[in-house]
């Protein structure tokens, strides 16, 4: 169940023109991409167990990321036509009904490669940054999230997306970060609404832990 849950988040992630990551949201409407974004292979991803805990490292990008305790950790995606996969982080209570989260907590890691999404990325990120007034040209692309500004994590400029309070969907943050001309990071977090006095600490602990070099 969890794996269907993530696979059809991916699939309508990786339509969504230029990379652009927004979960759970079912009006999202946008062209896609001529050139698809190309996920990691799994091999990519390493789980490594140190005395503070658990964390995923990505070598490629430069990537450490520290699981919150006790979390599961779940690698999803297949080897088809070439191994594409993600990485799934849920809270010990998460539960679902059918694909929805409706209990607990999820947060996920992908990392893609695609020349025109960083661009697109960068180049938001940039009008953010010297002419913020113009957010809502960069709104429509997003179905008209809550918040859209920008965030640094480790001298890396991002994107950060708060969707809209959804009562089926709950709310969700997402972080697009650029790495190179032609791979970048997206991080989210999903959280039912009656969740997100839990999720949101958590998911800025998270981020605050979060290093890319």
């Amino acid at each position: 169940m969890r794996k269907k849950f993530w696979f059809l988040i991916v699939i309508v992630l990786l339509i969504i023109i230029g990379g652009f990551f927004y979960f759970w949201i079912p009006n999202h409407q946008s062209n896609p991409s001529p050139n698809p974004p190309t996920l990691f292979g799994k091999d990519d991803y390493k789980v490594e167990e140190r005395d503070d805990g658990k964390y995923i490292v990505v070598d490629k990008v430069g990537l450490t990321a520290k699981v919150p305790d006790n979390w599961d950790i779940k690698f999803e995606g297949n080897d088809y036509p070439e191994p594409e996969y993600w990485v799934d982080l849920y809270s010990p209570d998460a539960k679902f009904e059918s694909t929805l989260l409706i209990e607990g907590c999820g947060i996920n890691i992908m990392i893609a490669k695609a020349e025109e999404t960083v661009k697109k990325i960068e180049k938001n990120i940039n009008l953010l940054e010297n002419q913020p007034e113009k957010v809502d040209e960069i709104r429509e692309n997003y179905n008209q999230p809550k918040i859209i500004e920008t965030i640094t994590i480790d001298n890396n400029h991002g994107l950060k997306i708060i969707s809209q309070e959804s009562e089926l969907f709950g709310q969700n943050i997402n972080i697009d970060i650029p790495i190179d001309k032609k791979n970048w990071v997206s991080i989210a977090v999903n959280s039912p609404l009656n969740y997100r006095n839990k999720c949101f600490p958590i998911w800025e602990e998270f981020i605050e832990n979060l290093k890319i070099k």
